[in-house]
């Protein structure tokens, strides 16, 4: 046989593998690694998130147009629609029942290698905004940090964990592109830390570990455990931390609440559904994990199981006692000022999405809060929690930008800092000098009910 001849029955023998790799569903060892950049290669610019992996269906995709509905709104899996939710409270933590002090901390890098996704969707520049990295042992590879250091660093700073929605803060929509945090913590002294890689992971310790993921998912032990020490000595702390989440992560910043109340100063959680047990909870987990891409069980295990129990606020509320300077924002969904106008209004062909999507998500966000709210007052819960109800709003930036300020006087409060009033937001949904009273049901005309009976005198 030729050098020829040799060679084409080489290239026809790699197609044939190559079409019977995709008809058997086989995939090369190599080309996930190619295909997919999980935080370590500065020389692609994608985002983890924007992956085409197959999702999971589960058995009612297959009822007639109503099951692509339920498909397209997140996993199908039937076991999102478990209407039975226990309330028997899980207050030991099923996968470390003797806590995590035994578990190593993270190693810090202040000075890695920028990536050039982190310059292109956080505007890393070295100055007003920096990368470090942070090496987790319980997930087994390097976490990326954005940080934002505080402007005057002469003294110990407080810091504020800055958590991203379902992309986790790696696609173009977040903290730094769509509000002011950069200026406006800086400004107040106060570092800024946004950890990279979260996308769809419900910044949780996972029960299931999926290879899709780029490994394991041990959120929760890497920043409340892994990360505050060795990251909080190399910047530069004075030992106060706050954290806040919006939308995906909204609902981790109340779980963390309950898990360890009293780690952070203040806890601010914006748009997020912490009722992770119920159906309505259930359903919004389906929904993010389906992007991962995972079923409804992979994080927690089945519904009602001990994991599942142990990450619902709801039935654990009772622990929001100890937190102090808890803050919790939801809009009813429709259409407000910030949906209009501002720099945070939609585009034209966005206007479907804030209908549909940008309802649906605030909607049950607000659902969810405010039976948080009903199980709170019940306990007597009520002096160290501010109820933040807009009554229009939809699932996005412009209400969140504005959470952030409403959000600030009360963090300032955890770091021992005099932060003012809390702003009014006036009839074009600007945020104004004016103060607002944390009063009992506090009608402002920003169409904002704000509570806390903390402040009534």
């Amino acid at each position: 046989m030729g050098v020829k001849n040799a060679s084409s029955c080489m290239k026809m023998a790699a197609s044939l593998i190559a079409i019977t790799c995709v008809l058997l569903g086989i995939t090369p060892a190599n080309s996930q690694e190619k295909t997919y950049d999980y935080g370590m290669d500065p020389t692609i610019v994608k985002n983890p998130a924007d992956n085409d992996l197959p999702r999971a269906q589960g058995p009612f995709h297959k009822i007639p147009k109503l099951g692509s509905l339920l498909t397209r709104g997140g996993s199908s899996d039937n076991t999102t629609f478990e209407l039975y939710s226990s309330q028997e409270p899980q207050e030991t933590n099923p996968m470390f029942p003797a806590g995590r002090s035994h578990l190593p901390t993270a190693t810090i890098d202040m000075n890695p290698e920028v990536l050039a996704r982190l310059r292109e969707w956080a505007k890393v520049d070295g100055t007003k905004i920096r990368q470090i990295n942070a090496y987790s042992l319980s997930m087994g590879r390097t976490i990326p940090l954005v940080w934002i250091p505080a402007k005057d660093t002469s003294q110990p700073r407080p810091v504020l964990y800055a958590l991203g929605g379902g992309d986790g803060g790696q696609g173009e929509n977040n903290w730094i592109t769509r509000t002011d945090m950069v200026d406006y913590m800086r400004e107040r002294n106060v570092h800024v830390i946004m950890p990279m890689l979260g996308a769809y992971s419900l910044y949780s310790d996972w029960e299931t570990e999926l290879p899709a993921q780029g490994g394991k998912q041990m959120w929760e032990t890497f920043l409340t455990h892994e990360l505050p020490g060795p990251l909080e000595k190399a910047i530069g702390t004075n030992g106060k931390r706050s954290l806040i989440g919006m939308s995906m992560s909204g609902a981790t910043a109340l779980i963390y609440a309950t898990h360890q109340p009293g780690f952070y100063d203040s806890v601010g959680s914006l748009s997020g559904c912490g009722l992770t047990n119920s159906w309505v909870g259930r359903r919004t987990v389906a929904a993010t994990v389906y992007n991962a891409p995972a079923g409804p069980d992979d994080p927690w295990g089945p519904m009602n199981s001990p994991q599942s129990r142990y990450n619902d606020v709801y039935i654990n509320a009772e622990k929001l006692a100890d937190q102090p300077n808890l803050y919790v924002f939801s809009a009813s969904g429709t259409y407000g000022i910030n949906d209009m106008n501002g720099p945070n209004a939609p585009k034209e062909w966005e206007k479907k999405d804030r209908r549909t999507a940008g309802f649906q998500i605030e909607a049950a966000a607000n659902y969810c809060n405010h039976l948080l709210k009903s199980r709170t007052d019940s306990l007597g819960i009520r002096d160290n929690i501010s109820w933040d109800f807009r009554l229009t709003g939809t699932h996005s930036w412009g209400y969140w930008q504005d959470a952030l300020h409403r959000f600030w006087p009360i963090m300032a409060r955890g770091f021992g800092l005099d932060g003012g009033s809390v702003p009014d937001i006036d009839t074009d949904g600007e945020i104004t000098d004016g103060s607002s009273a944390l009063t009992t049901n506090d009608l402002l005309s920003s169409g904002s009910v704000l509570s806390s009976e903390d402040s009534e005198h």
